[in-house]
């Protein structure tokens, strides 16, 4: 599993590693059923809080990527392959959900945000 912390970004930490734990397991770089190294290794690794962990990780079950056994660790949710493809499309609608007020609000077009999208991409 790779995690990258950008320091300067103004996105949260621990939404840097939901995202980047989410993308390992979309496109198949984590396996179904794979155990998951543990909160307290990742943190010490990556140099943060142990509750920052705990954050992504949360979102992560939330999102029905992982689950947590007591006692036993944190492991790659299974889903078909049909199914992650599926996911992977929920999860972008509802993050452009969340996002679409803020668009709206600066009375950006359609054509404009599409255009925004095919630089930025």
């Amino acid at each position: 599993m790779d995690i990258i912390i950008d320091e300067r970004s103004t996105v949260p930490i621990y939404e840097q590693i939901h995202l980047q734990v989410a993308s390992q397991i979309l496109d198949g770089r984590l396996e179904p059923e794979q155990l998951l190294p543990s909160i307290r290794v990742i943190a010490r690794e990556l140099g943060i809080s142990v509750i920052t962990i705990k954050k992504a990780w949360e979102l992560l079950e939330a999102d029905d990527l992982i689950y947590t056994r007591p006692g036993k660790g944190s492991f790659v949710a299974a889903h078909p392959t049909d199914s992650l493809s599926a996911k992977r499309l929920s999860l972008a609608v509802e993050r452009f959900r969340q996002e679409a007020p803020y668009y709206r609000s600066l009375a950006i077009s359609t054509d404009e945000l599409l255009a925004i999208i095919r630089q930025e991409y």
